[in-house]
């Protein structure tokens, strides 16, 4: 394999959609550094992504939401020799129920995890992407970046947050080598519902959600080639450009009646 590409760092490449984009980019030539609390599952996502780039794919176990996670991740660059030419922030939390509802220390560390975990990792990577002919920030947003939805005030917000400062981000890197991407991906069929406390949407994820490794792929193409946003699949493009067009009362209404119906009793 071609070193061409340099290494990508992917947090929370252990399950679901990271450990498709770590695939993914392995399969395209990337080396790549894979970060996630889960050390087994981790483990074995490497050695398979080492198997589609020549051995270049190294485990990093870490929380990237603690105090320290950046300085590490930093360090394990400097200490393996990594030549960094692209990030994805892809790690990220959801929460489901009423804002009132929900902890509010729950709430201030999703929002730790979705919001500035990315802000702090790309502010420190810049300088080394910077350097490079090419390179890429990809980051994790979500279809409910467009409009407000009930039932998950604090998630939606965070997703809205990445899906701006990536454009924002994004425009200033514009005369550089740095290209940032925003995918904003509709239903996954990850364990993203067990995780969010939301297993009663579970049926509906099943039948309107999609796999990991087509949302990875659209992500990954639609970063190589410079865009500044994508929603995967044909459906939710067409969803996502009606949330834009359509009144917000409108769309929030309708999509926040779904949500409310299936809260817990």
């Amino acid at each position: 394999m071609s070193e061409q590409n340099g290494y990508a760092i992917v947090t929370g490449a252990s399950q679901g959609l990271g450990e498709a984009i770590a695939m993914e980019l392995a399969a395209r030539g990337f080396g790549i550094l894979g970060v996630a609390r889960s050390g087994d599952k981790l483990q074995g996502v490497m050695e398979r992504a080492g198997a589609l780039n020549g051995g270049r794919a190294h485990a990093l176990v870490l929380d990237v939401a603690a105090a320290d996670a950046v300085e590490r991740i930093m360090a394990e660059v400097a200490r393996q020799g990594l030549h960094v030419t692209c990030l994805v922030n892809n790690a990220g939390q959801g929460l489901y129920g009423r804002f009132r509802d929900v902890p509010v220390d729950e709430q201030v560390r999703m929002m730790h995890l979705n919001m500035d975990v990315p802000v702090r990792l790309t502010h420190a990577l810049l300088p080394t992407l910077r350097k490079a002919s090419r390179a890429h920030v990809l980051n994790v947003a979500s279809m409910v970046a467009y409009s407000p939805l009930g039932t998950m005030s604090a998630y939606c917000g965070s997703k809205a947050f990445v899906w701006r400062w990536s454009r924002s981000v994004r425009l200033e890197e514009r005369d550089g080598p740095v290209r940032v991407t925003c995918v904003n991906p509709g239903s996954i069929i990850t364990g993203f519902t067990a995780r969010a406390n939301m297993t009663s949407m579970d049926a509906l994820a099943r039948k309107f959600g999609t796999g990991p490794v087509p949302v990875a792929r659209t992500a990954v193409k639609a970063m190589l080639r410079g865009k500044a946003e994508v929603v995967p699949g044909t459906m939710n493009a067409v969803m996502a450009t009606l949330q834009q067009l359509l009144p917000t009362a409108l769309i929030e209404r309708v999509a926040s009646g779904v949500y409310f119906k299936h809260l817990p009793r």
